[in-house]
């Protein structure tokens, strides 16, 4: 019985050979490689095309003419249609490798030239910060030369570098003080917690500050307790406690605590003095009232006696 190959190629008629792949002609290869798979499975009783083999070949009624037109047609097929395709199909992705190639360059080049301009930017800026820094640096020392210039002129004498330091650590230690207070008269025992006994005495003046730090200062001369230094968190704390410092007179157990302020050395002995004037005054004119208010002795009436300032004392 002849066969014609032509039958199997039927679905690739007019395709001409310069055609370019597609999507359509990519089908219709398939369909005849289907038509030809399909008529020699039905030929040698199998299923399925992966059950093609030389086994399932070897069958009395599959002659040399049937199997040399199955090899024509399957050879029709790849050297007419598939083949070329194939090869058209790895050149146009030849090509859009080289596209991807080249496009991959121009991007790294447009990249090289980003980071070439922000580095130009970067150095100008860094060239303009550096110069305008310059200047201002000139210009401070200029101010600095005219000032220092005005103080020598102006100034009988220039402060030497140790008494500045000594000025500067003044003023901070007087800036330190303000946040401390020192409690004189706090029975002082082995073993002690200073924390616990100083919380009570600010609880008799109706105040709970908080304590950042707490011990006693000097040396230990007989039987006399030291005195206590506390540190709260601001000077308006150690003034409002100083305020009501003056109460303890009134608390049983508590007449001879004081809560003062933490003075300096020269701050105590100018202090000590006003006492001994406050004394004096008092032993020589008893119908007044005297205090200490703003660093002097003054006299206050009977009514102002609640506005005296706080941790004098008296």
């Amino acid at each position: 019985m002849y066969r014609s190959v032509n039958r199997h190629l039927s679905h690739l008629n007019g395709i001409k050979n310069e055609e370019q792949l597609n999507t359509k002609l990519f089908e219709q290869i398939l369909r005849s490689k289907t038509s030809i798979f399909d008529e020699i499975c039905k030929d040698i009783g199998v299923l399925k095309h992966e059950q093609i083999s030389s086994n399932t070949l070897n069958k009395r009624h599959v002659n040399k003419d049937l199997l040399c037109f199955w090899l024509e047609s399957v050879c029709s097929l790849m050297n007419s249609f598939s083949i070329p395709r194939l090869q058209e199909a790895m050149k146009r992705c030849d090509k859009q490798n080289q596209t991807i190639i080249e496009s991959q360059k121009t991007i790294i080049e447009l990249q090289a030239k980003v980071i070439q301009n922000k580095e130009e930017e970067l150095a100008t800026l860094k060239s303009t910060v550096q110069e305008e820094l310059k200047s201002v640096q000139e210009t401070v020392q200029s101010e600095i030369k005219s000032y220092s210039s005005v103080l020598s002129k102006t100034c009988s004498a220039a402060l030497s570098e140790k008494k500045f330091q000594a000025a500067v650590k003044s003023a901070v230690d007087r800036e330190d003080r303000t946040r401390n207070v020192v409690i004189y008269g706090v029975k002082e025992t082995p073993d002690e917690v200073l924390s616990e006994k100083t919380s009570e005495i600010f609880l008799e003046i109706g105040e709970k500050p908080a304590v950042k730090d707490c011990c006693r200062i000097g040396g230990k001369r007989g039987e006399a307790p030291r005195p206590v230094k506390l540190s709260l968190n601001s000077p308006d704390i150690v003034q409002q406690v100083l305020r009501k410092a003056r109460l303890l007179r009134t608390k049983e157990g508590y007449r001879a605590v004081y809560i003062c302020p933490d003075r300096t050395v020269e701050d105590r002995m100018a202090y000590k003095k006003l006492l001994e004037e406050l004394k004096t005054k008092r032993a020589a004119e008893p119908d007044k009232f005297f205090t200490i208010r703003n660093n002097k002795v003054v006299s206050v009436s009977e009514d102002n006696r609640h506005r005296q300032d706080p941790g004098s004392g008296v």
